[in-house]
This record gives C-alpha cells, structure tokens and sequence, in this order.
C-alpha cells in the first residue's frame, strides 16, 4: 500500500475526537453547534479509527488530519439463516483542501488490509456518493424502499395483531438499546445487523436539537408479546397547521420487526397519532408484508433506493459463509484490481445448502467471468447472477452457467439493512 508524499497514516483514538469532527464537517459540509460537538465521541468507533495525516509542511500544518475513516465491527444477516463478521465503512472524509492526492485510495487499502487482519471476509457500507465506491469493488446488493402511508391507512387483518401489547416513550438508548439488540438478533433477512457493539447502534439513538427542524425529541414505540418485544421504531413527529386543520408529520428513522403480525401493529401506530396526516417510513424491504397488508396498495406513495453496497473481501471464506438454496457446480473466473488474492478462477460446489470453494489451476476456460462488484452485488441474493448476466455484467461462457450459480445464491427474503451506520 502506498501513502501519498507529504502525508502518513495514523490511528485515531478519541483524543483526536475534534480533529476527526472538523475533517468530516468540511467533507460534508455541516457545523454542529459547539454545545453537541461531543456528539462523535458517542457514536464514532475509536478503536477502528484511522487518518491521514499531514507530514510535510508543503501539505499544510504538520501534525493535522487531511482525511479519516473508520468501520464498525458486525456480524450480518446472510441467505441461510447465517451471519458472518463484516466490516461496516463509514466517516469515509477528504478534507477539500486535501482532494486529488490519493488519500481516498489509501484509505480504502488501509481498511481492506486491516478488515482481512480481523477476519472479515466482506465490508458493506452506505455510499453517500454511489460511483465512487463501485471503484474500489462495492456491489448494490440490497435495495430500500420507502413509503409515505396517509393517517388513518386501513391494512388486511392479520391474526394476533391487534393483541400485542404497545408502548410509547420517549427514546433513550440507556433504557432501550437492549430492546434493538434482542429484536435485532431474532431478525434472518439477509443484510441485516444481527450482533453488534453498543457504538453500531448509538447512532440510531442520536437526537441533535439543531437537527431536528422543529420536530420533536426522538420517540421509540415498542411492540410486545408479552414481555418479549416484537418490533421497535424510533420516530419523531413534526406539528403544522393549515386553513382546514393539522398537517403534521411523522418521520421514521429506524425500525425493525421480528413477526408479521409486529409488523402490521407497528404500522397501525404510526398511522394513527393525533394531528398526522401521513408518515414516512424509510428501510421498508422490497418484499416487506406490509405491502401486502394494504387494503388500498394504490394508497402508498413509495420510491427504491439504495441500500447496502456490500465489497467481498475473502471470495473463499465468504463464499463458503453463506447458505444456498440449490445445488450448483460452476466454475468462475473473478478480477480483483484492488486484492489480487481475489483474481482468478474458483470452483463454487454446493451441495444441501453448503458451498466448498476452491482455486482452480490450469488452463481451462472458466463457465462465468466477472467483477469483484458483481460477486459484491448478488452476495445476499437480491440481485441474480442471471440479471447480471442479461445487463452484460457477467460473461457466460457455458450455457445455463448464470442460471444455475442464480438459483443457488438465491434467496427467498429480498436483503435490507434497516440500521444505518
């Protein structure tokens, strides 16, 4: 790996809590208020952290950050009721002042290197820019939707909803982060974040006044069975007043559910709050039951967005990390720019839902080619190896090779990642 001339590459713990802020405030362009700056040693993993730093003074200051990263460690969801280690990149920033020079490169490298060392065999992340990423290998392999519902929407009976017991609070992650972490860890939709560090889920919990915009402080519902909690949803409500009466807004920054009966009891509430007219629900998977609940489907207004860009980073030990749902015997022939490790041809063998992943040698002509970003892209079955294959993205050199590598990466769940990091 190499480092730009002028700059070397450090680790950040959280006495560099301030200068990892104000490089990430100048990337992205924000400027909290001097009261919540403390607002990144909650949520930001120190332990991970790294920069680069400004080494000689024809860069700038000597000593200065000019560019940082960091990644959470996690265990995701994957096709086969599996979880494997994942490294979740974030606070990816290049100070403006420090752009053109290669920073980006190296830290990518640094955090591929350093995810290996850990035994993370992919990295996932959210791309606030989604071309930048495919560069570096990043594959869409989950897609969001999100749905504005009218208050008062009517949804299909389902049994046993409307037994299950509601509670609204105001949101805290001392009294309700173990309520995300028991829900979470009963969820099987691939891409999911199934076990965690207390940081992974901090953010979800954070609720900066200046952020709010005239909203309230953040409220959570809780869904139970019982004692056993079902379903959670962290929101906040946005009153307004027009001629003919209240148009106020719920917004929902998170949730989860583990049932569809959770489910449907979750969306009655957030329908249904005094003074709202409508609320929006980002996170919703593409095959999510509440779209079948709908008495009037016509009634959502919904969008799709990007979700989970997902970089395989060991083809072997993430490949034989997750289940399938056929068995297949395809050959592949993988390019890898950024780990060589990666490049070249490997024989894919399942057989009852367990893959053997070996390298192959010799001269023969492999039955699929593709991009390590394809391979990143149909990880968690929700985009077929067949659909790549039709868009030109993956070559098929045997007949019914895509199809057959489909049917096994296949999965019965579309992916979602419902918690942002």
């Amino acid at each position: 790996m190499s480092i730009p001339a002028g700059y070397r590459l450090v680790s950040t713990d959280v006495s560099r809590a301030a200068e990892v802020l104000h490089v990430t405030s100048f990337a992205f362009a924000f400027t909290p208020p001097v009261k919540d700056a403390d607002f990144v040693t909650r949520i930001y993993p120190f332990e991970a952290g790294r920069a680069l730093e400004v080494a000689d003074a024809s860069r700038g200051s000597v000593g200065t950050l000019a560019a940082a990263h960091t990644s959470f460690r996690f265990r995701l969801a994957v096709p086969g009721d599996r979880a494997i280690p994942t490294a979740g990149l974030t606070w990816v920033s290049v100070h403006p002042g420090h752009r053109r020079r290669g920073l980006l490169t190296t830290m990518i490298a640094d955090h591929f290197s350093r995810s290996l060392e850990r035994g993370e065999p992919i990295s996932a992340l959210y791309a606030s820019e989604t071309e930048i990423y495919q560069r570096f290998g990043y594959g869409l392999a989950s897609r969001s939707g999100v749905i504005e519902l009218a208050n008062g929407t009517t949804f299909r009976d389902i049994a046993g909803s409307d037994d299950l017991i509601v509670e609204i609070d105001s949101a805290s992650f001392d009294k309700h982060a173990g309520i995300l972490r028991d829900v979470q860890s009963r969820m099987t939709r691939p891409g999911t974040i199934v076990d965690f560090e207390e940081v992974t889920v901090a953010e979800a919990f954070l609720d900066l006044e200046y952020e709010r915009e005239g909203a309230e402080e953040l409220r959570i519902v809780v869904v139970r069975d019982e004692d056993k909690p079902l379903a959670w949803a962290l929101l906040s409500r946005k009153g307004a007043w027009e001629l003919f009466g209240a148009n106020g807004k719920v917004t929902v920054k998170a949730w989860g559910s583990v049932e569809a009966r959770a489910t449907a009891r979750l969306m009655k509430v957030l329908t249904s709050f005094d003074l709202m007219s409508k609320a929006a629900i980002g996170h919703v998977p593409v095959d999510d039951e509440i779209l079948h609940l709908l008495a009037n489907p016509r009634g959502a207004r919904q969008a799709i967005l990007d979700n989970l860009w997902v970089r395989v980073l060991d083809v072997k030990a993430a490949l034989e990390g997750r289940g399938y749902a056929a068995d297949c015997d395809v050959t592949v022939d993988i390019a890898d720019a950024q780990l060589p490790d990666n490049a070249g041809v490997w024989r894919v063998a399942v057989r009852d839902g367990e893959a053997t992943i070996t390298r192959v040698t010799g001269n023969g002509e492999a039955d699929l080619a593709m991009n390590i970003q394809e391979l990143g892209a149909a990880y968690l079955g929700g985009t077929s190896v067949s659909t790549l294959a039709s868009a030109g993205l993956v070559s098929e050199r045997r007949a019914g090779a895509a199809g057959e590598l489909s049917r096994a990466m296949a999965s019965d769940r579309a992916p979602l990642c419902n918690l942002d990091f």
